[in-house]
């Protein structure tokens, strides 16, 4: 089980693990700062695809060579990640990397059904790693990005994608808390009722692999003082290492909070694809970056 990040990046140098990624709009500091970080590692190789005097200046600042860097030239976003996702369905690169471009664009040319990166009847899904200092520990918070509202069979395959995940991060039987206002099962909160029918068809054997409870509040999936304090006996309660919010603007909130209020260490995933798709914030850290290069490339591990 994996602790931190800087314990991921140790087992992937140890391991010899090496993946090559093609980064589409590669023209930003942070980016190529975390690119090289991981291309001094010896743990993964970049095509980078941007505006190409941008891309070449940066890593000049950054002590690189830009001639030791493969690099593609073209100003237009959309055309960028176009090429991107091309070269990672022709197996010329193992996984895309998001650079300085909107989300929306960067997934619209990744899901175009003629680059078939995506089964036809897959979800994608985001989640969000983040070093819980207070626990000493990884935990897992979904979904942040993709899926405004998702209904209670989105988020059975939700709760699959972050469970799988968090198997690749060491955690055997991952404990999956489903996050809502209070911990009764309310008929007149649907995250309430979802909640309650993901814990029972867990309990059934429909989802396997993982504990799941719910409805659970966030303080009872992450405090143990506070299910004791309000009587709620659960494996899940307190020792949670999967949140799975009701909706976006939730996630989104509970995002940017863990970074930004609490400061802790983040990775980002998207799940679903048959590859790691690799999208930070552009406000990211160049560590965070760095973090999220980490967590993809145990992704990408067969099991």
């Amino acid at each position: 089980m994996f602790n931190s990040f800087t314990e991921i990046l140790s087992h992937i140098q140890a391991a010899g693990i090496k993946k090559t990624a093609a980064v589409a709009a590669a023209h930003d500091d942070d980016v190529l700062e975390s690119a090289a970080k991981a291309r001094r590692l010896g743990i993964m190789d970049f095509i980078l695809v941007g505006e190409k005097e941008k891309i070449s200046g940066i890593l000049a600042r950054l002590g690189e060579k830009p001639s030791d860097w493969e690099i593609i030239d073209e100003e237009d976003e959309s055309k960028a990640a176009a090429i991107v996702a091309k070269m990672v369905a022709d197996g010329r690169a193992d996984m895309p990397v998001k650079g300085i471009l909107h989300t929306s664009v960067y997934l619209r040319a990744l899901l175009n059904k003629e680059i078939g990166l995506l089964d036809k009847k897959a979800l994608l899904s985001q989640a969000t790693v983040f070093e819980d200092e207070n626990a000493g520990k990884l935990r897992l918070v979904t979904d942040c990005v993709i899926n405004v509202a998702p209904d209670y069979e989105a988020k059975f395959q939700i709760v699959k994608s972050a469970a799988a995940l968090a198997r690749k991060l060491g955690i055997e039987e991952p404990k999956v808390a489903i996050i809502a206002p209070v911990e009764t099962v309310n008929p007149a909160m649907p995250e309430c009722v979802d909640a309650a029918m993901l814990s029972k068809a867990c309990e059934r054997g429909q989802l396997r692999g993982c504990v799941v409870d719910g409805p659970l509040s966030l303080d009872l999936a992450l405090s143990s003082d506070a299910a004791e304090i309000k009587g709620v006996r659960s494996e899940v309660a307190g020792r949670a290492d999967v949140l799975v919010v009701p909706n976006l603007v939730t996630g989104n909130v509970l995002d940017k909070a863990i970074r930004l209020l609490a400061g802790f260490r983040t990775a980002g995933a998207i799940l679903g694809a048959k590859m790691p798709f690799v999208a930070t914030s552009r406000s990211d850290s160049a560590q965070n970056k760095l973090n999220t290069i980490a967590v993809s490339i145990l992704q990408a591990e067969e099991e």
